[in-house]
């Protein structure tokens, strides 16, 4: 990577300069107790809370780490996490602290990176941000820089509570010449595709009408036993190793590590997940010899709800069609579709967010942007289509 280089000097109305920069390891504990100011002790993130990864992030050329500095005082801080060899980033953990917020901060913050690292250096092609749904603010923030609007992670966080986030990209024109075009998708993630061509001139996708084999999983499909293994450095030197074949191939997690493992006793299934302290968990990679993506993914799910997980997400590649069956006969719902995330050979593939939640869906506090609020209505059909109304076509 080129030299990282962000500065720029804001001259307050007869206060002190505020210093936009690249944080230091000397400021780690002034950062810390920013988000503490902001957050309480109900930050999740573990690249904010663990000192080490910290360390590790500020001096690493894969993050862009910037802080706001009044006077040795760190008001703002906001991360780029950058995956070259993929030319994905993603942004996230921006705060500035009460006093500030009147000072546009945490868009001058993402703009000077954002240009430097889709525009300047040409380093990725696309980006990416989940923003929360107390307030708009966060929203209107991505949607000033010329995010799009691509998807909603219901019940996906805890804070104080569990909360939804809106999910939002950055797509570079570089981005779009070089994207696999004709996605082959099933009807139930076509409102999600069409909610991204208000947006973005995308192509028709071709419309696949398969069939999944488990459509009523629990009452048909023997589930498989899983075991689960937790210790971080086996884990870690396992997966270096692992090759994702089967329907794990068409999974795309960046900026995730596996953190645990579910195994079968035979050993020939092995599933990579990345577990969060609020209980969110994602699917990674893996492999296996049961022939039914529909029966891994539910024996994860039911596998996850005996550990009082709260929310499991996988990400899909958009030109799988029966995968996206077997995800859906798996009761994942999708949630979100991103143009262009995956870089596969010289092209950039579609993929479609698919989640589940074992808590009860609570959307009375969201404050959401209208667009976010028809990818909500979206995912609201087919979650009560799989939840409610099977009950009743049972009958």
């Amino acid at each position: 990577m080129a030299v990282k280089k962000i500065e720029q000097v804001i001259k307050t109305d007869g206060g002190p300069d505020v210093v936009i920069r690249l944080a230091k390891v000397p400021d780690m504990r002034r950062i810390q107790m920013l988000y503490a100011e902001v957050y309480g002790g109900n930050y999740s993130i573990s690249l904010i809370t663990d000192k080490e990864k910290m360390r590790r992030a500020i001096e690493d050329d894969d993050y862009y780490w910037v802080v706001a500095d009044c006077q040795g005082r760190i008001i703002g801080s906001l991360v780029y996490a950058v995956d070259l060899d993929d030319r994905i980033s993603k942004a996230f953990g921006a705060v500035v602290s009460h006093d500030y917020r009147k000072m546009n901060l945490a868009y001058t913050m993402m703009k000077l990176v954002l240009d430097d690292i889709t525009h300047n250096k040409k380093l990725v092609d696309t980006v990416y941000a989940t923003t929360r749904t107390a307030n708009y603010a966060p929203q209107k923030l991505t949607e000033s820089l010329g995010f799009i609007k691509t998807g909603i992670f219901p019940n996906t966080h805890k804070v104080s509570e569990n909360e939804t986030h809106c999910f939002a990209a950055y797509i570079t024109e570089q981005a779009l010449k070089k994207r696999r075009g004709k996605p082959h998708l099933i009807p139930e993630v076509l409102p999600f595709y069409q909610l991204i061509r208000k947006q973005l001139n995308l192509d028709n996708p071709i419309i696949s009408r398969v069939q999944g084999q488990f459509h009523e999983l629990r009452n048909k499909a023997q589930l498989i036993p899983l075991e689960t293994i937790t210790a971080p450095g086996f884990i870690k030197n396992r997966y270096k190793r692992v090759k994702n074949e089967g329907f794990f191939a068409h999974i795309y997690m960046p900026f995730h590590e596996p953190n645990m493992i579910f195994i079968t006793p035979d050993q020939s299934t092995e599933v990579y997940l990345q577990s969060n302290k609020d209980n969110y968990c994602v699917v990674i990679g893996g492999f296996t010899r049961e022939p039914s993506a529909a029966v891994v993914l539910e024996s994860v799910a039911q596998k996850l709800n005996e550990m009082r997980m709260s929310y499991i997400e996988v990400i899909l590649d958009a030109y799988s069609p029966q995968l996206q069956r077997e995800a859906m006969d798996a009761r994942f719902i999708p949630s979100g579709y991103y143009p262009c995330m995956k870089k596969a050979g010289g092209r950039q593939h579609d993929c479609i967010v698919f989640s589940r939640t074992f808590e009860i869906l609570d959307f009375r506090n969201v404050r959401i942007l209208s667009l976010y609020k028809n990818f909500l209505r979206e995912y609201l059909k087919l979650w009560r289509e799989n939840y409610v109304e099977s009950a009743f076509r049972n009958d």
